[in-house]
């Protein structure tokens, strides 16, 4: 073999994708650490960002959750009136509520937030020293301690505003799916899953895609659940994928 012919093989060979993600114990350190208050969670979908949100570090005064759609106003997040008999009373909503009793809040899916929101989020995702926000009904309402934002989305914040961007304590991508997560699955898909974790996002499936493909495996057996869970073409692909990595 030439060195020409040598150069040329080696050129065309795809280079190896390696995660660059963040280790879930380092995630996890991060997220019971109080010095950190506005932590940024990312990486692609069913990897387990929420669910490590809801389950890990500082959770002894109680968590609010939010998941932020276009149509999602500020003020369903700070509050409004509300009839009661024949007054109108004032309710705070979820982010006030965290504020106040010094809780978590958890933004889920930010990137796909309104402007609106984007705009209330300013003054919430402050330190707690400057975090501050007046109601409508001209009460200032400050943190109380322990009071701390984990905002998870499948996007870098790179296309945040910079103001907004510069809020966050700590920004973690995460890219290998959570531990616990993964010991829901069989050996065979737990394996799939691992081999998942370079592909790109056409091939890649969410460990949520494969714990719904084992639960309908059971009853509907692998080829279907695979049909019905992932569509046609896509299931039949990973049908046959399956099946050489062992799964039954």
């Amino acid at each position: 073999m030439t060195e020409k012919t040598e150069k040329t093989k080696s050129a065309s060979k795809k280079p190896e994708v390696r995660s660059t993600g963040f280790s879930w114990e380092l995630v996890e350190r991060v997220l019971a650490c109080v010095a950190l208050t506005r932590i940024y969670l990312w990486g692609p979908p069913g990897v387990g960002k929420t669910f490590a949100a809801y389950h890990h570090g500082r959770l002894e005064r109680g968590l609010y959750a939010c998941t932020l759609v276009p149509e999602l106003s500020a003020a369903e997040l700070r509050g409004t009136y509300l009839p009661k008999g024949d007054t109108i009373l004032w309710h705070d909503g979820p982010v006030i509520r965290a504020m106040r009793e010094g809780a978590r809040l958890v933004l889920n899916e930010l990137s796909h937030a309104g402007e609106d929101v984007l705009a209330f989020l300013y003054p919430i995702l402050e330190h707690d020293s400057t975090c501050r926000l007046t109601l409508p009904t001209g009460e200032t309402v400050t943190p109380a301690p322990g009071f701390h934002v984990i905002v998870t989305d499948n996007l870098p914040s790179d296309d945040l505003p910079a103001a907004l961007r510069d809020r966050f304590d700590a920004q973690l991508e995460i890219r290998e799916p959570h531990p616990e997560a993964l010991a829901l699955l069989s050996e065979p898909m737990r394996e799939v899953a691992r081999r998942g974790v370079g592909l790109d996002e056409d091939r890649r499936l969410s460990v949520r895609a494969l714990l719904a493909i084992e639960r309908a495996k059971l009853v509907l057996g692998l080829r279907d659940a695979c049909l019905v869970v992932l569509g046609a073409a896509r299931g039949a692909l990973f049908y046959d994928a399956a099946l050489l990595a062992g799964v039954r």
